[in-house]
C-alpha cells in the first residue's frame, strides 16, 4: 500500500509540476509578438514582415509588432533574439546570410542550432538593374560586361551591408565574371536604392520587390536576373547563366526564434505563418512583387534548418576564398 500510495503522489506531483508549462503553451499567444527585423525600415523584409505579420495578427488574435533593429550585418538584431526568453513572444525574419554570420564575425554561435528555425516566408532571386543615365554605355547585360571589362574599377555596386545576401551575391558575380567593381554597402535595401537612383552607384543586387517600381518607371534599366529561370514580371531580360556566366544566386527570407522555444509552440508559430503566406491576398501580393512561395510539404522546421546549414557551408566557404571581413 505505502509503495502504491508513493507511486500516486508521485504521479500527482509530476501533473501539478508540468501543469504551468502545458498551460502556458495551450494559451499562447496570450500578449504581442515582437518580429525583429534586423535592416532599416522601409526595406523589402520590413515590407513583407509587416504584410505577413498583419495576417498572422488576425488569426492569432494577438498584435504581431514589426521592430527594425539594423546593424552589424543582422547580428544585432540575431543576437536579442538569443538573449529573449524562449516562449515565442520574439522573433526574428531574417535573410540568407544569418548563415554566414558566424563565419565572417567570428560569432559563438551558430546558425541553426541556437536559434528555433520557424519557416521559409519566401524565397527570391536578384535582379540587377543600372540607372537609366547609364545608357549611352550599356543597355544590355552584355554591352555591361563589355564596359565593365574594359573599364576596371569604373563600375560601382551598391549593396545592404556587408556579408548581407545582397553583397554575397555581388562579390560572387563579380569573381565569377572576372570583373574588377568597387563595392560600396548601404544601412539596408532603400539607401541602397536611392544611391542607385542617384547614380552613386551603378549596379545593385536586389529583390524585384523594391526595384520593379522604378524599372516600370523608366529610372533603372534590368540588366539580368540571378534565377535559373527569367522573372515572369520580365519576360524579356535573361538570366545571368543564359548570358554565358555560370552564376546563379537565390535567396530566402525566414522567420527564426529564441532556442528552447516548447516544441508545440514552434510547430504552433510554424503552422500560423504556413497558413498566411497561403492566404490568396498575401500569397498574390507576394507573388506580385516577383516573390516565390514554398510548397508547405518543404518548408517544415526541418527543412528550413537544413537549408540554413547548407547555405552556411556554400557560402562560409566563399566568404573564406573572397576574404570578406565585417566592418
Amino acid at each position: 500500500m505505502s509503495r502504491l500510495l508513493l507511486s500516486a503522489m508521485s504521479v500527482a506531483l509530476t501533473l501539478l509540476s508540468t501543469a504551468p508549462h502545458a498551460s502556458a503553451q495551450a494559451k499562447f499567444p496570450n500578449r504581442q509578438i515582437r518580429l525583429i527585423v534586423p535592416f532599416a525600415a522601409g526595406g523589402g523584409v520590413d515590407v513583407v514582415a509587416r504584410l505577413v505579420g498583419q495576417r498572422m495578427s488576425e488569426t492569432m488574435g494577438q498584435p504581431i509588432v514589426v521592430e527594425s533593429k539594423p546593424g552589424a550585418g543582422g547580428a544585432l538584431a540575431a543576437n536579442e533574439v538569443m538573449r529573449a526568453e524562449p516562449d515565442g513572444y520574439t522573433l526574428l525574419i531574417t535573410t540568407s546570410s544569418h548563415a554566414t554570420l558566424p563565419t565572417i564575425a567570428k560569432l559563438p554561435w551558430h546558425p541553426s542550432n541556437d536559434f528555433a528555425p520557424i519557416a521559409t516566408v519566401y524565397s527570391t532571386m536578384f535582379v540587377m538593374p543600372t540607372n537609366s543615365a547609364n545608357a549611352s554605355q550599356y543597355r544590355s547585360f552584355k554591352e555591361f560586361i563589355g564596359f565593365a571589362r574594359t573599364n576596371p574599377g569604373k563600375v560601382s555596386w551598391g549593396s545592404s551591408g556587408i556579408a548581407g545576401p545582397q553583397h554575397l551575391a555581388g562579390a560572387h558575380f563579380a569573381g565569377v565574371a572576372g570583373i574588377d567593381m568597387v563595392h560600396i554597402p548601404y544601412r539596408g535595401n532603400a539607401p541602397m536604392v536611392q544611391a542607385l537612383l542617384a547614380n552613386d552607384v551603378q549596379l545593385v543586387f536586389d529583390t524585384p520587390t523594391l526595384v520593379l517600381p522604378q524599372i516600370q518607371d523608366g529610372k533603372l534599366i534590368p540588366l539580368a536576373v540571378t534565377g535559373d529561370q527569367r522573372l515572369p514580371k520580365l519576360p524579356d531580360v535573361p538570366t545571368v547563366r543564359e548570358a554565358g556566366i555560370d552564376f546563379s544566386y537565390e535567396a530566402r527570407i525566414f522567420v527564426l526564434g529564441t532556442k528552447g522555444m516548447p516544441l508545440p509552440v514552434q510547430e504552433m508559430l510554424n503552422k500560423e505563418l504556413l497558413a498566411a503566406i497561403e492566404t490568396p491576398a498575401v500569397r498574390d501580393r507576394l507573388i506580385g512583387l516577383g516573390l516565390s512561395v514554398l510548397p508547405s510539404r518543404d518548408n517544415s522546421i526541418a527543412d528550413l534548418k537544413k537549408y540554413i546549414d547548407g547555405f552556411a557551408d556554400t557560402y562560409g566557404k566563399l566568404i573564406t576564398k573572397l576574404d570578406i571581413k565585417a566592418q
